[in-house]
Order: C-alpha cells, then sequence, then structure tokens
C-alpha cells in the first residue's frame, strides 16, 4: 500500500498552489464534454500549461476545491500503482471537502507514469462521478491508441511546440495585412522573426528566454533520451545518443531500417535487424520525430520503401548542429505545420517519388484522402526567380500529370507568384494557415 503522508502531501500542495500565468495557445479545451479529454505531445511544449489554463477557465465558476490536479512526476509519488490512485482521490475528497452543486474534476497529468492506469481510468469514467482530463508525453495516450475499454471514450489534442503563428501572437508581431506586405520592403522583420523560429525553434520557455537558449534546448533532448526513451524502454544512453545524431543528420532526407542497422553497426553496436524499428517507433511514441510514407496504391510498397524523417522542432536540430541546409529546414517546418493543419482530418501526408529511379523526381508533400490528391507541396530555399531550381518545378508538373491533380505549390524564402504553379514565401504560407483548404 502507497504511503497515505505522500498523497495528502501531493493534495496539499495543489490546495495551497498559485497557478502561474499561462501562454495562449490556438488550442481551447472544452470543458463540458462527456469524455475523458486527453493532452498529448512533446515534453515541455505546454501540455501542463494547458491544463493549468482549462483549470483558470473552470475556476470562474467552479470551486478549486471541486477540483484536482496531479503531476505524476512528482517525486512524492514515484511507485505509484493504479490501485493507489482510489486512495489518492479518497484524500482528495477528505482535504477539499468539494461542493454537492458542482462535478469533480480530475487533472492527471503524466498518468502513463502509473502502471495499470488505463483500466483504473475506465472504472472510474464508468462511474460518471468525474470530469477526467488525462496527458503525457506518449502517443498511447491517443484515442485511436488506448486500450479497447477506452476507445471511443477519449478525445485528444496535440500540444506541439509554438507554430510560427503562435511564436508570432507572443511576440505580438503579427502584421495586419500579410497580403500588402508581399510587395513591401517591411516583410523583412518577418523574414528576420521566421530566420529567429527556424534557428531556436518554437518551444515556448526557449522562446521566453532571451539568453542560454541553447542550453535548455540541450536539456530538453537530454531528457527525451534518458528519460522519456532510456528508462521507459530499457535501453543504454549511448546507443540512444549515436540514433539521435543519426536521425538529426538524416531530418527531411529518406530513412530506412537497414540503413540505421548498418549505421549502429559501423558504430560497433551489436544490435539485432528489427532493432532500428524499435528505435523509430519508440522515438515516435515521445514526439522526437516523425515519418511519413511513399505515395502508393500498394501496401506492401509503401511499407517497404524508405520513409522521410521529421523532427519536431527545429531548435533541437539546430542545437545538435549548425551547419544544415536552410532549405531542409523549411521543409521540416513545412512538415510540423501540416501535421498541425491535418490533425483530426480525413487528410493524410506522403510523399512522390518515382519508382525504380534512384535519382528519380521528388515531391516533399502530397497531401490525399482515399478520394484522392489535393495539393502538391515542395519547399525551397529561394528569395528570386532566378533561384527556383527546375527539378522542383519539373517534379510537381510530372505528378501533377500523374496523380491528377492541379493544386500545384512551391513554398519559397521570400519569392510570390501565382500561376499554374503557386510561389509562396514560407512567412506567408505560416501565417495564413487558417486558410488552408483541407476539403
Amino acid at each position: 500500500m502507497f504511503e497515505r503522508q505522500y498523497l495528502v502531501k501531493a493534495v496539499s500542495e495543489w490546495q495551497l498552489y498559485d497557478l502561474p500565468e499561462t501562454i495562449g495557445r490556438n488550442i481551447t479545451i472544452p470543458l463540458g464534454l462527456d469524455l475523458i479529454v486527453s493532452i498529448i505531445g512533446p515534453r515541455r511544449a505546454g501540455k501542463t500549461f494547458l491544463m493549468y489554463d482549462t483549470i483558470k477557465r473552470l475556476m470562474i465558476k467552479i470551486p478549486k476545491s471541486n477540483i484536482l490536479y496531479v503531476n505524476f512526476e512528482n517525486e512524492y509519488l514515484t511507485g505509484m500503482k493504479a490501485k493507489d490512485l482510489d486512495d489518492l482521490i479518497s484524500v482528495f475528497l477528505e482535504l477539499s471537502v468539494p461542493s454537492e452543486k458542482y462535478p469533480l474534476y480530475l487533472f492527471l497529468d503524466e498518468i502513463q507514469a502509473i502502471e495499470g492506469w488505463n483500466k483504473w481510468l475506465n472504472r472510474v469514467y464508468e462511474s460518471k462521478k468525474y470530469r477526467i482530463f488525462i496527458s503525457g508525453s506518449s502517443s498511447k495516450l491517443l484515442s485511436r491508441e488506448l486500450a479497447t475499454e477506452l476507445r471511443g471514450r477519449a478525445l485528444d489534442f496535440t500540444v506541439l511546440p509554438f507554430s510560427f503563428f503562435e511564436f508570432m501572437s507572443y511576440k505580438s508581431s503579427i502584421p495586419p495585412n500579410t497580403k500588402a506586405l508581399l510587395m513591401s520592403s517591411e516583410r523583412g522583420r518577418v523574414l528576420a522573426d521566421l530566420n529567429e523560429y527556424m534557428i531556436h525553434g518554437g518551444y515556448p520557455e526557449v522562446v521566453r528566454m532571451s539568453e542560454f537558449k541553447e542550453k535548455l534546448l540541450h536539456s530538453y533532448i537530454d531528457t527525451m533520451i534518458i528519460k522519456d526513451v532510456g528508462e521507459r524502454f530499457h535501453i543504454e544512453p549511448s546507443v540512444l545518443g549515436i540514433f539521435v545524431n543519426y536521425c538529426i543528420k538524416s531530418f527531411s532526407n529518406q530513412i530506412s531500417g537497414t540503413k540505421i542497422y548498418n549505421y549502429l553497426k559501423t558504430m560497433n553496436f551489436p544490435v539485432g535487424h528489427d532493432f532500428p524499428l524499435k528505435l523509430l517507433n519508440q522515438f515516435s511514441e515521445v514526439f522526437f520525430i516523425f515519418t511519413i510514407e511513399i505515395l502508393s496504391n500498394s501496401f506492401k510498397k509503401s511499407s517497404q520503401y524508405p520513409k522521410k524523417l521529421y523532427i519536431v522542432d527545429t531548435g533541437l536540430i539546430n542545437e545538435m548542429n549548425r551547419n544544415f541546409d536552410k532549405g531542409k529546414l523549411m521543409e521540416n517546418i513545412v512538415f510540423m505545420e501540416l501535421y498541425r493543419r491535418l490533425e483530426g482530418s480525413s487528410l493524410r501526408v506522403n510523399y512522390w517519388k518515382e519508382y525504380g529511379k534512384a535519382e528519380g523526381m521528388e515531391v516533399d508533400f502530397v497531401i490525399n484522402s482515399f478520394s484522392g490528391v489535393v495539393e502538391l507541396i515542395n519547399v525551397t530555399y529561394a528569395s528570386s526567380a532566378n533561384e527556383l531550381r527546375e527539378r522542383e518545378m519539373k517534379s510537381l508538373l510530372k505528378a501533377s500529370r500523374e496523380l491528377h491533380c492541379k493544386k500545384l505549390t512551391i513554398i519559397t524564402w521570400d519569392y510570390w507568384e501565382e500561376g499554374e504553379i503557386n510561389y509562396i514565401p514560407l512567412w506567408y504560407w505560416l501565417l495564413n494557415s487558417r486558410d488552408f483548404e483541407v476539403n
């Protein structure tokens, strides 16, 4: 049995805690749903502060005595099991004496730290006594990944580092008329902000800091490697460090389990053939890396072809290595923005490449659904027509004919032109995300 004194300490600390100032996000958590609300995303992206913001909105009408917030990575609660959660709730009810006029709200932060949490959660949800909000840095908390008994009973919200729109909102730098800015020299200020965003990324605390950004980003990498993957999956940190270096060097490029296996073997790590794919899955689970497949009607071909790899935040990329192609960094930013925009829609993102040709034409992103292709997107670091590469235009036109798609886009650094192919500056595309057509 878990020692009661630690449960009392955790509840008492919450009762005395003054909620901090929070940063506005483009996510609003609904308050009145009869579903478990699951808030997921990488560490330090703002999940806890989104919970705090939700609690503040509740406290306009609901007394704090009816709300319990617990972070299960609190050192007092180390070693808790699902069976101990009933005792925690009992302590909460005893110490808080909630009002019977209002519902009871449970905010359970980093719940994946509790062994057997999902069955307990299902039982508590079935009791209809509580409105439940959970969070965690694991994709296993996605509604589609939850245990069978919880599917259909949860609604998930993914919290990522700031989008460029959120970054500019925090800095109070969003231009009032982005369309007019396309032809104005004033856009240079926006480009400077975009360059800062590309270098240091969008982690909220990093954005807020005026110095030591690199040290903070490095600590995030260490935490993801050691705590989220090393401790959770019992893997040596030295292997993980080598793997992360490989991923950083390979971002916005095609990777495969075989390539990773061969790389680890050259580093004298005795690993099995299935180990690289396990690492990819584990780092995907904690939102460090993301992968997309080639577009194909053949499941076998799409699963066997190399995947393209992206990193959750360009600040992490630059912290590991400062000598990257800006076009690749732009492509990474575009992917993460597409991930935000397409979440919850029927659309998905793939890449396109000529089959059977090592140096064949390629399209960075194919936005598509089961009914067809919606848009083709290439990304290039170009600021004028002279800097555009013919290969990128030809690949779009070839894919357009093969996939029967007429919406063709090349995202540039600072070049704009409308026509058969639309050339759109990255800053403009990012700041007009709400105009993105997904249907």
